[in-house]
């Protein structure tokens, strides 16, 4: 009688294993997630956006044939913070964004995607190979621009005597190649950004990098240099803005991992048209963005940040500009 009772207290006890598992579905949670992801799913397609030609094109290397996608020349850029011709998505240095929102340009700052691609050269004349404050120096643009006003959050004032401005990056990059400046002035050192320094230092074999703006700066600031921003207009919803700036970062990423990624999208245009579409050379750049900086990155500076995380970066940046610290509300969430 034991015995018997002791199987069938075993036979009951399986029974109700066995009722508890077929009370639970096993297929229903992967059910309800499916859902949730198709009822996320954004479309982008509509979205238009315009970066100026040059390094920034990079970054969009997978949008060449997105026809809402235009490159522009630089000074194209200021007129299109209004109006109906301004773009849900407009890239362009961040110092101009900033001024733009605070002069009303509805747009928030959505994004970092060029971290610095400025070096000083040397020509080769200097023959103590040292700088020194009676050594001629070249920066372009002029005193109220970007390498000028880093030039001095760097170095100070004490070159100041020996500072020549050139017009812009293509004459700073004659100035290498030759070693003089435009009036013929012999030069020991230039200030330039890639990639008319690879393409200046083919022209002159006893040029070579002598500092890494991007090392020297994150020396000084204990922070990443910031160039090229990402800025959303107002009227781009949260959901959407996000899913752009969430795909921007997988495709960077991707770039970075596999600079023929980005010369396979180039690849659209070649040739001189591919100059005038891009405002570069893409086997230039190409061979550019796969070297390193002395940081590790790659030397066209290219990344992504999303803006509101690098808030003390951005503040930082400005301030040497005689910007004040932004306010959270012109960043996109």
């Amino acid at each position: 009688m034991k015995k018997l009772l002791l199987v069938l207290s075993i036979l009951l006890l399986l029974c109700g294993c066995a009722a508890n598992k077929t009370e639970t579905p096993a297929e229903e949670p992967a059910q309800e997630n499916t859902e949730a992801v198709e009822e996320t799913a954004v479309d982008l397609s509509g979205l238009s956006i315009v970066t100026p030609k040059g390094a920034p094109v990079l970054a969009f290397y997978d949008q060449i044939e997105n026809e809402n996608y235009t490159r522009v020349t630089a000074d194209a850029i200021s007129v299109l913070w209004t109006g109906d011709q301004s773009p849900d998505v407009l890239v362009v240095d961040l110092t101009s964004g900033i001024k733009a929102i605070s002069n009303g340009a509805e747009y928030k700052l959505g994004a970092i995607i060029t971290f610095g691609n400025f070096y000083l050269a040397s020509t080769g004349n200097d023959e103590n190979d040292t700088m020194d404050a009676d050594d001629k120096i070249v920066l372009f643009g002029n005193e109220n621009m970007l390498p000028s006003k880093l030039w001095h959050y760097l170095y100070g004032e004490d070159y100041d005597a020996s500072l020549l401005y050139e017009a812009d990056a293509q004459a700073a990059a004659a100035a290498l190649g030759s070693g003089k400046y435009s009036d013929g002035t012999e030069v020991d050192y230039v200030f330039l950004a890639q990639p008319a320094l690879f393409a200046a230092m083919k022209k002159n074999e006893n040029a070579k990098i002598f500092a890494d703006i991007q090392e020297v700066y994150k020396n000084k600031s204990g922070l990443d240099m910031i160039q090229a921003a990402v800025f959303i207009k107002n009227s781009v919803d949260e959901a959407t803005g996000n899913a752009f700036l969430d795909q921007l970062s997988a495709s960077i990423a991707s770039a970075i991992a596999d600079p023929q990624l980005v010369e396979a999208g180039l690849g659209v245009y070649t040739g001189d048209e591919a100059t005038a579409q891009y405002g570069f050379n893409p086997a230039v750049v190409v061979n550019v963005f796969k070297q390193k900086n002395a940081l590790g990155n790659n030397a066209m500076g290219l990344g992504f940040a999303k803006a509101i995380d690098i808030k003390s970066d951005i503040d930082a940046f400005l301030k040497i500009f005689g910007i004040d610290e932004t306010s959270e509300e012109i960043y996109f969430k």
